[in-house]
């Protein structure tokens, strides 16, 4: 989560009714890793370096058992 968001959401400074509502983050692979980037703030929120390593991942939507 980006802080500032975070920040502004717990001050109040927002109409938004959940902090979800209110951040609007990107997801996406880099050379190195995965970063994870604050579109509200245009800033980084977190960069995960894999050490040249490729991780095993699953792309398939997954969604919750509705039962």
């Amino acid at each position: 989560m980006c802080s500032r968001c975070a920040d502004e959401f717990g001050g109040g400074d927002t109409d938004a009714a959940s902090l979800r509502d209110y951040t609007t983050l990107d997801v996406g692979f880099t050379d190195k890793g995965m970063q994870v980037w604050c579109r509200r703030h245009d800033t980084n929120v977190v960069h995960i370096d894999f050490d040249g390593l490729r991780p095993a991942a699953d792309f398939r939507c997954l969604e919750r058992n509705k039962d």
